[in-house]
This record gives C-alpha cells, sequence and structure tokens, in this order.
C-alpha cells in the first residue's frame, strides 16, 4: 500500500486565463496519447520494466502527461505513473456505431451548434449501448479513483460514440468531483 495526495481543478491564472490547475498552482499538461500498444504484446506489456521504461521514457522526453486512449491500463501501470509523477488523462472505454465525422467533427468547428441528444443523428439510438456506457463510466471511475495520477476523465474520445455530453460530464463530476 502507498499514499499520494494531489489537488487538480481549474483556476483563474494571474493574467486572467482559466488554466488547469495542479495543487493550486497552473500546470500545463504537456503529453502524449498512450495507446498501450506493445510489440511483443498488442495490449500487454512484457513486463513490469516495460511499464516503468514507457513511463520514463516520456517523461526524459520532457512529457509530463498521458492520455490513456480508450483503454483501461493494469493497475500496476497506474502505480508507476503515481510513483513517478506522471499525470493521466484516462479516457472512458465507448463505443457507438459509425462516426458521423461531418456532425461531430466538423459542424462544431464552424459554429454549429450541436444536440447530442438527438441519438439517432449521432448514430446512438440504442438504449442498451448508452447503458452500458454509463455503466463502464461509472465502474471506470469507481476502479481508479484512488489513483492518485488520474487528474482528467475523457468521457468521449473525439466525440466517438458521444452522447448527452452534459449529463454524461454531470454523472462522472458526481461520481469523482475532484478530477475535471
Amino acid at each position: 500500500s502507498y499514499f499520494g495526495q494531489r489537488k487538480f481543478s481549474t483556476g483563474i491564472d494571474k493574467k486572467g486565463f482559466k488554466r488547469l490547475f495542479l495543487n493550486n498552482k497552473p500546470y500545463f499538461h504537456n503529453g502524449l496519447l498512450d495507446q498501450g500498444y506493445w510489440c511483443d504484446g498488442l495490449y500487454t506489456a512484457p513486463s513490469d520494466e516495460a511499464l516503468i521504461y514507457d513511463i520514463m521514457l516520456a517523461k526524459e522526453l520532457g512529457y509530463n502527461m498521458l492520455r490513456k486512449h480508450i483503454k483501461i491500463e493494469p493497475y500496476r501501470w497506474y502505480y508507476h505513473c503515481d510513483r513517478l509523477g506522471m499525470i493521466v488523462w484516462q479516457d472512458m472505454v465507448n463505443g457507438g456505431s459509425r462516426y458521423n465525422i461531418f456532425r461531430v467533427g466538423i459542424l462544431p468547428f464552424i459554429g454549429v451548434k450541436q444536440d447530442d441528444t438527438q441519438y439517432n443523428k449521432l448514430f446512438r439510438k440504442d438504449v442498451e449501448s448508452r447503458k452500458e456506457y454509463i455503466k463502464d463510466l461509472t465502474e471506470t471511475v469507481e476502479s481508479l479513483y484512488n489513483t492518485v495520477s488520474v487528474g482528467v476523465w475523457v468521457i468521449f474520445n473525439e466525440a466517438w460514440g458521444q452522447f448527452d455530453s452534459i449529463g454524461i460530464t454531470r454523472q462522472a463530476k458526481k461520481l469523482d468531483p475532484t478530477r475535471i
């Protein structure tokens, strides 16, 4: 067992800009999208040393954050992130069917507001699929809640499988009000 403590929050910096904060101070998250692939194990690291090496290499390259891409790692990986001071942005594993790049990837960038509670337009009309996502989100947050390194819950990966993002954000915040 071990103990660690951090405070992740947002706040206003000295110039009046909203920023990510670590322990009540502005802290720039500079990181990589970590897909967790291993040439000799696909999704499984070949050894504990390999986990450490991967995290340390990112640190040596100047990064302080890893976004764990739509995958949950073994607890040992999070332990090493805790111990080595690597912040984790944890993606939720999510699904849905087809990805509507026009609706979620282009329209928002040209200022067209989207209503992601219109499930059919976002290919998320299957009620069971939405329930399964909420169950998985809940289990992920509850499972990793005591992991010191997790600083951000990424509820949807680039809008893939997105639905009711305001409601889902509220639910994630209710499950864990201590993280962004």
